[in-house]
């Protein structure tokens, strides 16, 4: 752990610090920064279809466009944060937007579907820099509780982007094609990129000397071996793994189940925003008193208390989309109270090495992410975001005690 006397010489021997004064960080920037991930993963998603159209690769080759993606936005997450903790955030920032917009606009000029895919995993390793480094950047400028409001608030300011980003991407699919879409992303990409060059300052004042594979699988190890880090995480990702089991069990359960039209469909993620809002704006007022444990409590046992209760509709013949809406809603809610607090746990520890520690929990989330969508395929979302409750429930229980970041 990173307190012991072992781990402060090993971090002693691969720093230098620089100086000790925090910088400000943009707050709206580092929003735009973490969001455009969100924003590459779901703009395409009404124009799959078309694409598949296009490069005639069959009903399966649109699905193919979003796995691509996020089987390499995880790993990449992991390249990241310590290249960020060596040579600063701003440099991956900068560095990071440009291979976006540039993935963006191979995507957008691609006479191949597999020219596409690349420019689909080039999207992915340069949007797989954004959450992780806007989270490196809060903990690098704030402490104690200050880390859990900044989390609440970047959690609160990209909560909109999965809804929106279908609806948007729909919109200009209808008025210029499927390849609008990817030419919006590498506009917004050098807009952003563009700001950032302009207005990113620096914020990791402690840099790793060395970097090398032996250094970041240490690194990695490190982080891993905190029972602080653990416990938070898999909390974050049960959060995270119930949204995912949502976005990927919901169309069939609404459009097929409960009859409703694509067009209807498309307005139900805007339940996910109000409940990380409303969420996270609690969250903040917790964390402002103090109170940020009590905060990861409470969310987590209204993630739990939603998704059993979800299980529990159908015996008690309750089940129809009203019903799941509102236990859905409890789960949103629970979420947007219990992430913030569980990333800034996660995190509290590393101060030296916050790049590394946030991807390693970028990482886990995704990854349990993608485990509870499949899985929502197999035994039903209502079971997928039960056991995404019981892992948070369970994770909480385990957490090391009289410790907190308030």
């Amino acid at each position: 752990m990173e307190g012991s006397p072992a781990a402060r010489a090993e971090r002693d021997a691969h720093t230098a610090v620089a100086s000790e004064e925090r910088v400000a960080t943009p707050f709206l920037l580092l929003a735009a920064v973490a969001g455009i991930g969100q924003v590459a993963a779901n703009l395409p998603l009404p124009s799959l279809p078309a694409i598949a159209e296009t490069f005639r690769v069959g009903p399966g080759g649109g699905e193919l466009v979003l796995a691509v993606f996020l089987a390499a936005f995880a790993p990449f997450q992991l390249v990241w944060g310590p290249l960020s903790d060596r040579h600063g955030r701003r440099p991956v920032v900068l560095g990071t937007l440009g291979l976006f917009a540039a993935g963006s606009l191979l995507c957008a000029v691609a006479t191949s579907f597999a020219v596409l895919l690349a420019g689909r995993v080039l999207q992915a390793a340069g949007g797989a820099a954004g959450l992780v480094i806007a989270r490196a950047m809060i903990r690098d400028a704030n402490e104690g509780a200050g880390v859990g409001r900044g989390m609440a608030a970047l959690s609160m300011a990209i909560a909109a982007v999965p809804a929106f980003s279908p609806l948007l991407g729909a919109a200009l699919d209808l008025a210029a094609g499927w390849r609008a879409g990817f030419l919006f992303s590498a506009a917004v990409a050098l807009a952003i990129l563009a700001w950032a060059a302009r207005a990113l300052l620096e914020t990791n004042i402690s840099r790793l000397v060395v970097l090398d594979a032996r250094a970041i699988a240490r690194g990695y190890r490190g982080v891993w071996a905190s029972p602080r880090f653990r416990a938070n995480v898999l909390v974050a990702a049960g959060a995270m793994g119930g949204l995912f089991a949502f976005g990927a069990g919901s169309p069939e359960l609404y459009i097929t189940g409960f009859g409703l039209t694509p067009a209807v469909y498309a307005l139900y993620p805007l339940i996910a925003v109000g409940g990380v809002v409303i969420g996270g704006g609690v969250a903040r007022q917790l964390m402002k008193r103090g109170r940020a444990t009590a905060g990861l409590a409470t969310g987590t046992v209204l993630m739990l208390a939603g998704g059993l209760g979800m299980v529990a509709l159908d015996p008690l013949g309750l089940f129809g989309k009203h019903a799941v809406n509102v236990t859905m809603s409890l789960f949103v809610l629970g979420l947007g109270l219990a992430l913030p607090a569980a990333f800034a746990e996660a995190l509290a520890e590393f101060k030296g090495n916050a790049g590394t520690a946030a991807s390693l929990a970028g990482a886990i989330q995704i990854g349990f992410g993608a485990v509870a969508a499949a899985l929502a395929g197999v035994i039903g979302m209502p079971a997928a975001m039960a056991g995404c409750g019981l892992v948070a429930a369970a994770s909480l229980a385990v957490r090391p005690a009289g410790r907190h970041s308030t």
